[in-house]
């Protein structure tokens, strides 16, 4: 049975996420205590049920500990991924799902990221910057793209579906470009609610301190499939060597932080080139598999966002 796992990025978090995982499968504990050491107010964030859960800095080290503590339980009863898909801080446990890295590293990646991120965040509103990201729903990336040229402080970020691209930038610029967006053809517009404009060249000074970060994790390709938001290019390439692999994971996963996230793209790739029996959303909450609904409407797909639902998939 060929399985694909599908990874929420930031978005999929709920107060309180995998506690509930903490307490009925403890064999998880060592990766608590990992995310726990390096981000230690998250534990006091998700004890509470805040709504701080949707800061950046605890959004993502959430999700990377969620995704590392269901795939650790899946493996353990032999439920292993042979393709995995993420979208955003969703690529990083769905790499460690398929063996790219161990799942205690990548929860320390992806919790520098999260701090990295939030530093440059904070710098931006003391300088008096407002960022921000609105998905535009019902024009290509191709339409909107030429609407960018006269605005220094906006960029496409995410390719969610051919009629679903999101932009981010200065709120003024947005503003502005909303009317143009609507004479082109747009359904609709809608402000998203997050901290900022992610996956810009605001970012471009942490993206720098990431790929140093990453480097100093050891890791290993496999031949399994996932293609790379970054590029939708594939993470096994027998065109190159297997050092190349290695260092095209280490460049992408960091610059993803100022780039596109082309997951239209590599939901088109990986699920044209592959037939899968199962597909498994591992997210505390839905979205991965609603953006693919069209590529999973022939393939059984089971939605793991809870510990209950989690022992109710194993005993079947």
């Amino acid at each position: 049975m060929k399985k694909v796992f599908l990874f929420g990025g930031q978005g999929s978090q709920l107060p309180g996420m995998a506690l509930d995982i903490r307490q009925e499968f403890p064999q998880t504990e060592e990766l608590f205590q990992t995310a726990f050491n390096v981000n230690p107010d998250l534990e006091k964030v998700l004890q509470s049920g805040s709504e701080d859960i949707n800061q950046t800095r605890f959004t993502q080290a959430a999700i990377a500990l969620f995704g590392a503590a269901m795939t650790y339980i899946l493996s353990e009863n032999g439920i292993a991924a042979d393709a995995a898909i993420g979208s955003s801080i969703g690529e990083y446990p769905a790499l460690a799902a398929l063996g790219v890295w161990s799942l205690t590293d990548m929860i320390k990646i992806a919790s520098a990221r999260g701090s990295l991120m939030t530093e440059r965040l904070n710098r931006r509103k003391a300088e008096g910057y407002s960022d921000g990201m609105h998905a535009v729903l019902g024009l290509t990336e191709t339409t909107i793209a030429p609407l960018l040229k006269k605005y220094d402080q906006i960029w496409i970020t995410n390719i969610n579906d051919e009629h679903q691209v999101v932009i981010s930038g200065q709120t003024e610029q947005l503003a502005e470009l909303k009317a143009e967006l609507k004479q082109a053809g747009a359904r609709r517009i809608v402000p998203l609610a997050v901290e900022g404009a992610f996956h810009t060249p605001i970012f471009e000074e942490e993206q720098k301190e990431l790929l140093n970060i990453i480097e100093q994790y050891p890791l290993t390709v496999l031949q399994k499939e996932f293609y790379f938001n970054r590029n939708a290019e594939p993470l096994y390439d027998t065109s190159i060597s297997a050092d190349q692999q290695q260092r095209n994971v280490q460049l992408r996963m960091s610059e993803q932080m100022i780039s596109p996230v082309r997951f239209y793209e590599c939901g088109e790739k990986l699920f044209t080139d592959n037939e899968f029996d199962l597909a498994i959303e591992i997210s505390a909450k839905p979205v991965i598999a609603g953006m693919l609904r069209r590529k999973l409407k022939n393939i059984p797909t089971v939605q793991i966002n809870s510990a209950e639902q989690l022992k109710e998939f194993l005993q079947q």
